[in-house]
């Protein structure tokens, strides 16, 4: 594999007239995490020196959010067979402008997303969700930490099937990140907390503007969401903290240390828990488009 990585390196680095594409089938065979990274680096670096780079991957390692426009997912169903499912960046910039009336381009919404990306906290999970089966979109460590913990309460074992959780760092970008995968046709549910307690505070227009950002996506046109499990997401209505079943003021590690010590039975887990998992059950693979699209593009898609 070393000496794999030492030709393809030096290729990246020399101009030829020829430029034969190169398709390598699991580039990840055989390398330890730190060798895959390195090596993922020389095929974007091939890439960006003009040369046509495929591969076939099982490895998050080999993919990265911040590049979307650059994976092509490969799934098969009973229903629809084999299908291949990808994003294109304008039709992100066209759904800005649909849904803002913001003016973009492809650069800048690529910029975006690199951004999300990287202040998510766990950029690992952010590609794994890729490979998953269905996606569960948190806003920050509370949840992620805490869920697993619930979800193994309640003997659900969301490894088995296939379902990622991914921390997307912030509220704003929960949004951001459904997009994105349900572009891939990847089915996601969305927990996050409505935070109704800043209602006459500084903090409450922006606010009202995240949860509308989230809520606009199922359709729903409130401020504030209603507290209970939906097809496809659960807004708390206030906070994570609110609905565990005990008193807590703490955030993130120390939440989770908390939840440990005071939910230690099944019966003693909320019962949204148990809804949030039925709902996961029930979501469907190749998921439709959420794009927002004028009139004149979706008909030539469909011609």
């Amino acid at each position: 594999a070393s000496i794999s990585i030492a030709v393809l390196k030096a290729y990246s680095q020399i101009k030829l007239r020829n430029n034969t594409p190169i398709f390598i089938d699991e580039p990840e065979l055989f390398l330890h995490p730190q060798a895959q990274r390195n090596f993922y680096k020389v095929l974007s670096e091939l890439a960006e020196s003009g040369t046509q780079m495929f591969y076939t991957t099982h490895s998050p390692d080999f993919l990265t959010v911040g590049r979307f426009n650059e994976i092509f997912l490969v799934r098969k169903n009973a229903t629809d067979g084999t299908y291949v499912r990808c994003a294109d960046v304008a039709d992100f910039v066209v759904d800005l402008k649909q849904r803002t009336n913001i003016d973009s381009n492809d650069a800048d919404v690529m910029l975006q997303y690199k951004n999300a990306y990287e202040e998510t906290g766990d950029t690992q999970k952010a590609n794994e969700a890729f490979f998953a089966k269905k996606i569960i979109l948190v806003e920050g460590q509370s949840e992620s930490l805490s869920l697993p913990y619930l979800f193994d309460k309640m003997n659900y074992d969301y490894i088995a099937k296939g379902v990622t959780i991914v921390r997307c760092g912030a509220k704003n970008d929960l949004d951001r990140f459904y997009r994105l995968y349900s572009e891939f046709g990847i089915p996601c549910f969305i927990i996050f907390d409505g935070d109704r307690q800043n209602v006459g505070t500084g903090d409450e227009a922006e606010t009202i503007s995240k949860n509308r950002a989230i809520l606009s996506l199922f359709g729903v046109a409130t401020d504030f969401p209603d507290n209970n499990v939906q097809e496809k997401y659960l807004g708390f209505e206030r906070t994570l903290n609110q609905n565990l079943g005990f008193a807590t003021g703490h955030k993130g590690l120390k939440l989770f240390k908390q939840v440990r010590q005071q939910i230690t039975t099944q019966a003693q887990v909320p019962a949204w828990v148990q809804q949030v998992i039925t709902r996961v059950e029930t979501l469907q693979d190749n998921t439709a488009t959420i794009l927002i699209k004028p009139a004149a593009f979706a008909a030539e898609e469909i011609n």
